[in-house]
C-alpha cells in the first residue's frame, strides 16, 4: 500500500505543472565601495524622460512646459515603446527632446547621438498593478530593442540579434540603458 501511494505521489509530482513565477532579466549596476563618494549628477529637464505609472494603471509622462510647470500626457500601454523609441533617438534634434553630442564609439569612430546624461524615469504607485509594471518595463525594453536595431541596422546593416557580442556591444554603447526606478509614495 505505501509503495502504491509513493508511486502516486511520485507521479502527481512530475506530471502537476507549477506556475512560474514571472520577473525581469536585468544587470543591476556594480554596487559603488562604500569609500568611493556617490556623485550626484545634474541632468538637464529636456535629457529625462518621466514615466508614472499610477494605481489605477495608467500611464502619464510628464515634462516641463515653456513655464516650468509639469504638464502631463496620458499615454496608453501601446504607445509607450513608440514614444520612447523617439526619445532616446532624437532624429529630428527637437528643442524638448533629449541634445545630441558627438561622441567617439570603440569599433565606429565619432558618431553624434543622444547626450550619454538622458535617463529614463520609471514612477510607479504602490498599488499599480505587477501586470501593468511588467508590461511598461516590457515595452521599455522593446523600446530598447527597437533603437539598438536601428543602430545595428544603420551601422552594420544587419539586425542587432543577428550581430557577434562584439558588436552588439558597440550598438549598446551608442545607446545604453538607462532607467531609473522608484516607488511614489501614496
Amino acid at each position: 500500500m505505501a509503495d502504491i501511494s509513493f508511486i502516486l505521489l511520485i507521479f502527481f509530482l512530475i506530471t502537476t505543472s507549477m506556475d512560474t513565477d514571472q520577473g525581469l532579466k536585468r544587470r543591476l549596476p556594480p554596487l559603488v565601495p562604500p569609500e568611493q563618494q556617490q556623485q550626484d549628477i545634474e541632468i538637464r529637464d529636456r535629457n529625462v524622460l518621466r514615466i508614472l505609472v499610477n494605481r489605477s494603471d495608467q500611464i502619464a509622462i510628464i515634462k516641463k512646459d515653456a513655464s516650468g510647470r509639469d504638464d502631463m500626457a496620458i499615454v496608453p500601454l501601446d504607445r509607450l515603446k513608440d514614444r520612447t523609441v523617439e526619445f532616446i533617438l532624437n532624429p529630428q534634434d527637437l528643442p524638448h527632446l533629449p541634445e545630441k553630442e558627438t561622441r567617439y564609439i570603440a569599433g565606429l569612430g565619432d558618431r553624434v547621438v543622444t547626450t550619454s546624461s538622458y535617463a529614463i524615469s520609471l514612477k510607479n504607485e504602490v498599488e499599480t498593478s505587477y501586470q501593468m509594471y511588467i508590461d511598461v518595463q516590457n515595452e521599455l525594453l522593446r523600446a530598447y530593442n527597437e533603437v539598438w536595431d536601428i543602430v545595428a541596422q544603420k551601422e552594420f546593416g544587419q539586425p542587432y540579434d543577428d550581430l557577434t557580442p562584439d558588436k552588439q556591444k558597440i550598438v549598446v554603447d551608442c545607446y545604453p540603458m538607462h532607467i531609473s526606478e522608484m516607488p511614489l509614495n501614496s
